[in-house]
């Protein structure tokens, strides 16, 4: 009678190793995994930010660059500079070409309003110039996080646009005219000065392409 030939296997205590080695790379497979995707949501995340804060840039700057020399008349009759600036940093303005694809009975001007309300910046708009009582404006969130902001004015006079004397922190710059006063011109530049929570201080400078020309 011939004795079997003991068979090849694995004993239970290199089962034992195996399966804790397998363990160990799990988990450091699971942690370097969940690293990348921690990584990758937060570059898209910074990303997105960028993003909003160009489209709110582009979105002030397009207003800003069409203001319209055109008075209006707010809801209670009172009639308004084309651009002219509030307490609390709100900023009303007409600008012009407001595109019309479906050529419906309105004007290409549009009113404007920037103001800040619980840290955010928000764009208001009507649909004619001259408003009616209780007329209710579109609402647009351009930006978040917003904790401050201040405007500066550059006069429409002045020859150098780096003058700081010729800078005003409201407008219309003369108080004596009364911010009423529908003459009142519009500023040659707006600068706008964010204090936002994530971005720090922002500091933007745009023409209201209402500057003279100079002569040759």
């Amino acid at each position: 009678m011939s004795l079997r030939e003991p068979q090849a296997g694995f004993t239970l205590l290199e089962l034992i190793v195996v399966v804790g080695i397998f363990a160990v790379l799990s988990i450091l497979a699971y942690g370097g995994l969940s690293s990348v995707l921690k990584t990758r949501q937060g570059v898209e995340n910074s990303l997105q930010q960028i993003a909003d804060l160009q489209r709110a840039y582009w979105r002030l700057r397009e207003d800003l660059q069409q203001v319209a020399p055109r008075p209006a008349t707010d809801e209670f009759g009172d009639t308004r500079p084309a651009l002219f600036s509030e307490l609390g940093g709100s900023l009303v303005l007409t600008r012009g070409g407001w595109r019309n694809p479906l050529n419906l009975p309105r004007s290409s001007m549009q009113r404007i309003q920037y103001e800040l309300d619980e840290e955010q910046l928000i764009r208001k708009s009507w649909r004619s110039l001259d408003q009616a009582p209780n007329a209710e404006p579109a609402e647009l969130m351009v930006m978040d996080g917003v904790l401050d902001l201040r405007w500066r004015f550059l006069g429409e006079g002045s020859a150098d646009a780096d003058s700081d004397a010729q800078w005003a922190e409201s407008w219309p710059a003369d108080v004596a005219s009364g911010q009423n006063n529908p003459a009142a011109a519009a500023p040659r530049a707006i600068e706008l000065v964010l204090d936002t929570k994530r971005w720090g201080e922002i500091r933007w400078l745009f023409a209201t392409g209402l500057a003279p020309t100079p002569s040759s």
